[in-house]
């Protein structure tokens, strides 16, 4: 927990410039995606909230069961994120929110073997030079984090995807608080993305004409721990 400690410290994740562009945006991002935890950072949470690791599941999560049987487990799905307050548009655990979350737009891909962080130049953030220097400089951070690749792995296999909420939310129909969904499961449920947002395909296109699109190629860390696979079924 302390590496997730250290990261919150040394990378608040906004600032003026950054509540400026997003508050224009309206939270684009917070809509009919998935919002993943790093393996470990449910305990973290949990602590830095002040209630057991059960009962932060039972609040805040659902699990996805990928095809090996690895569980990731991910904010409530079919909703917006329990920590966004709607009135204001400020996230209310800023301090010690999901890493994934908190970085964005920096985002990732598999390769030959390696983590690719990437700057989404969808998000208004990359546009605005001061926010983009901003959010590359947590990078080197990130890769830091003694993650396997199988884990970024799995997390691709949806990451990039929209989802319909409404069905999200109906298919919780028998499943228990803390639900269970399975890979498969959650890719029946895609939202066409188009149908969600009007992007600016051609600012998007100009931009990464004039060469701008950043890449970092970044082995991920070795570690004794065992941080892919979380194998145990949800406890109440």
């Amino acid at each position: 927990m302390y590496m997730y400690e250290n990261f919150h410290k040394m990378f608040s994740g906004s600032n003026q410039n950054t509540f400026n562009v997003c508050k224009a945006c309206g939270g684009a991002c917070e809509h009919n995606k998935i919002g993943t935890l790093l393996p470990g950072e449910k305990e973290y949470m949990a602590k830095k909230i002040g209630i057991s690791v059960s009962e932060f599941k039972l609040r805040y999560l659902d699990v996805l069961e990928m095809d090996d049987g690895t569980l990731v487990h991910v904010l409530k799905l079919g909703e917006l994120c329990p920590f966004l307050n709607e009135e204001t548009g400020e996230c209310e655990c800023s301090d010690f929110k999901p890493i994934i979350c908190k970085i964005y737009p920096v985002v990732f891909t598999v390769e030959a073997g390696k983590v690719n962080f990437t700057i989404d130049n969808w998000c208004q953030l990359s546009k605005n030079k001061a926010c983009r220097t901003y959010f590359e400089s947590a990078i080197p951070l990130l890769a830091r984090f003694p993650i396997p690749i199988e884990w970024f792995c799995h997390v691709v296999s949806y990451d990039d995807f929209y989802f319909d909420y409404e069905r999200l939310r109906k298919s919780r129909t028998g499943k228990s608080p803390h639900a269970v969904f399975t890979l498969a499961e959650l890719l029946s449920l895609q939202k066409d993305c188009v149908e969600t947002y009007q992007v600016e395909i051609d600012q998007i296109e100009t931009f990464r004409v004039e060469g701008k699109l950043e890449m970092y190629r970044i082995k991920t860390a070795g570690s004794d721990i065992d941080f892919s696979r979380e194998i145990e079924k949800p406890t109440f």
